[in-house]
C-alpha cells in the first residue's frame, strides 16, 4: 500500500494553509467590492443597475456666513408678499392636501386649483426618491419625471390668488441624497447603506443633512410659502441600523428639529412636521404635526398618543377623506384628487 511521504504531507499542509489564506483575501475583496460598488447601484423601473458615471460625493450648495464651514447658512430675514387668504393661527387650518400621487398629472391638479376659492392647500414637492417636483436651483437636486414647469405654475397660482400654501417634503427618506452623500446615509455593520422598502434614509443627526433641509425650506419659503412640513420626521426603529451617539434617537431627533425651527425663528415660516413619534413634541404653539393614515376608528388612539402637545386641537392636522364626526373641532386637510 502507497504511502505519503511525510515531507510531502508537510508540503501539501503548506499549501492548503496557502489556499486558506487566499481564498479569505478573495472573500474579503469580494465584499469590499460589493460596498464599494453599492454606492453606484442606481434602481430603474426595469431592474438594479450599475452607473459608474453618477457622482458619489457631490457637495451641498449652501450659502454660508464665513466661508469656512459648508454646512453653515448664513442668518435670512424671510418675507412673502401675501396677496389675500391669511390664516388665523388660532384657527382650525381647513382645505386640501395635494400628494405625490396626484402630482403625477399635474395638469389634473392645476385644474382642479381653478374651482376653489383660497384655502388652506398643502402639496408635496419631494418624494422619498429624492426627487423634487418643482423647479428647483439646489445644485445636484434630481427632478421628478414629469412636467415640473406645470407644478411651477400651481405654485405660482396658489401664491397669486391668495391661498395659505404649505410645502411638504420627506425629510430623512431620500435615497438621491444618499447615494451622493455616503457617508450622511444610515448604514448597517457591513458598511452597506440601510434601506427601508427599497428607500435609503438619511441620518437625522448629520450637520450636512441639517444644512441641506435648511437649504430646501429656504428655497420654498421664498416662493411664498408660509409654513414648510417636514414629513415622516422620525428616527426608523431597526437593529440593523449601527449608530453611535452620546444622544437617544428621540434626542437627536428634537435636536434637529428645534435646529431647524430656530433658524426660522425670525422669520414669518413655520417650520412643522409630518407624522413624527408620539414623544416628539416641537417648540413654541405655532407648529404643526400633520398626520395621516388615519381613519374614525383610531383617531381618539392618536390623538392621546400625543399627550405631549400643549394644544392638540390647535396643533394636530389629520390628512383625511373620512367625513367621520370624531374628526371634528381638529384641522382637516382632505385629498384635492379622488
Amino acid at each position: 500500500m502507497y504511502s505519503i511521504p511525510y515531507r510531502t504531507k508537510l508540503r501539501l499542509k503548506a499549501a492548503l494553509k496557502v489556499l486558506g489564506i487566499c481564498v479569505a483575501v478573495v472573500i474579503v475583496l469580494v465584499a469590499l467590492a460589493l460596498i464599494y460598488l453599492q454606492r453606484y447601484v442606481v434602481y430603474s423601473a426595469d431592474g438594479p443597475y450599475l452607473d459608474f458615471h453618477r457622482s458619489t460625493a457631490q457637495p451641498v450648495s449652501v450659502e454660508t456666513g464665513t466661508g469656512d464651514d459648508p454646512t453653515q447658512i448664513s442668518d435670512v430675514n424671510i418675507i412673502f408678499d401675501n396677496a389675500g387668504g391669511e390664516q388665523d393661527d388660532e384657527a382650525a387650518l381647513s382645505g386640501y392636501y395635494i400628494d405625490i400621487a396626484m402630482l403625477q398629472d399635474p395638469q389634473a391638479v392645476y385644474d382642479a386649483l381653478q374651482e376653489l376659492s383660497p384655502c388652506t392647500v398643502m402639496i408635496d414637492l419631494k418624494s422619498s426618491s429624492g426627487n423634487f417636483y418643482y423647479s428647483t436651483s439646489i445644485a445636484g437636486a434630481p427632478r421628478a419625471e414629469i412636467d415640473v414647469t406645470v407644478v411651477d405654475s400651481i405654485i405660482s397660482y396658489l401664491k397669486t390668488r391668495g391661498f395659505n400654501m404649505i410645502a411638504r417634503v420627506e425629510t430623512f427618506r431620500d435615497t438621491a441624497f444618499a447615494l451622493d452623500h455616503f457617508s450622511s446615509g444610515l448604514s448597517i455593520r457591513s458598511g452597506v447603506l440601510w434601506s427601508d422598502k427599497g428607500v435609503y434614509w438619511i441620518d437625522p443627526g448629520d450637520e450636512v443633512v441639517v444644512a441641506y433641509l435648511k437649504q430646501i425650506a429656504k428655497e420654498l419659503s421664498s416662493k411664498g410659502f408660509k409654513e414648510i412640513v417636514f414629513d415622516d420626521f422620525y428616527f426608523p426603529d431597526s437593529g440593523q441600523i449601527v449608530y453611535t451617539s452620546e444622544k437617544t434617537k428621540s434626542e437627536l431627533i428634537q435636536d434637529t428639529a428645534s435646529e431647524l425651527q430656530n433658524f426660522f425663528n425670525s422669520s414669518n415660516v413655520t417650520i412643522s412636521f409630518g407624522n413624527p413619534a408620539p414623544d416628539f413634541t416641537p417648540e413654541g404653539d405655532g407648529s404643526h404635526l400633520f398626520i395621516s393614515d388615519v381613519d374614525g376608528s383610531n383617531v381618539n388612539s392618536v390623538i392621546a398618543s400625543y399627550s405631549g402637545l400643549s394644544d392638540a386641537k390647535k396643533q394636530l392636522v389629520f390628512l383625511t377623506a373620512s367625513r367621520d364626526t370624531r374628526f371634528e373641532g381638529y384641522s382637516l386637510l382632505r385629498p384635492l384628487l379622488a
